[in-house]
């Protein structure tokens, strides 16, 4: 289009009509009406494990053992439960690990003991102040042990104190072996019916009284 040239060769002025300024809103990201989950906690190859049996354990202490699942455990992680079987073969191997760590928690109490009547002490207030926990312990079968190798040292961990606490003077292979079994007969068998009623006892204090003078002898 041709556009008119005055005297001088100049163009004429062109007017910029300024109308009111307009502010521009950012334009909010589509999200489809749907309320955005945060995000589930995500663990490296190495933390996992520990979580997952820290969780167990707390689960265990609360219901028991008899009806957990690796699904359960995996919830209270925050993780696909087929992420456990990286780490646990089965629902067995977990319960095996829980009750490992629970083993090795009591020797390391026991280690401290310095009298029958205080390792019968020590023990007694581990498995009273964890009864859910000492049921799952003394659940596991010894003839499967020798296939764990870690659950099994850890149960050996215990019995080396009972060991050196009550068979002091013992020399006897055989009957070294004998005196820790009647220690673990008794306190077993004392805690078993303490909990389930069945003990005349009127507290904690007077089973491990009791329990302590049966000891005393081994």
């Amino acid at each position: 289009m041709a556009r008119t040239v005055l005297p001088g060769g100049h163009l004429p002025e062109t007017k910029v009509l300024a109308g009111p300024a307009v502010a521009l809103r950012p334009v909010p990201l589509y999200e489809g009406g749907m309320t955005v989950k945060p995000r589930r906690a995500t663990y490296r190859h190495g933390n996992l494990k520990p979580a997952a049996l820290k969780a167990a354990t707390r689960l265990v202490a609360a219901a028991g053992h008899e009806q957990l699942s690796l699904r359960e455990v995996a919830e209270a992680v925050g993780v696909a439960h087929r992420s456990l079987y990286n780490h646990f073969a089965d629902r067995e191997a977990l319960l095996d690990a829980v009750a490992t760590a629970a083993y090795t928690r009591l020797a390391a109490i026991l280690v401290k003991a310095e009298t029958p009547q205080d390792y019968t002490a020590k023990y007694v207030r581990f498995a009273l102040a964890n009864r859910a926990l000492y049921a799952l312990m003394t659940s596991r079968p010894h003839a499967t042990m020798k296939h764990n190798p870690p659950l099994q040292a850890a149960v050996h961990k215990v019995i080396t104190q009972a060991m050196r606490i009550f068979c002091q003077d013992i020399e006897s292979p055989a009957e070294r072996r004998r005196a820790v079994m009647k220690v673990y007969i008794t306190l077993y068998g004392g805690i078993s019916l303490y909990t389930a009623g069945v003990l005349d006892q009127p507290s904690e204090k007077a089973l491990v009284v009791e329990l302590s003078a049966m000891n005393a002898g081994m």
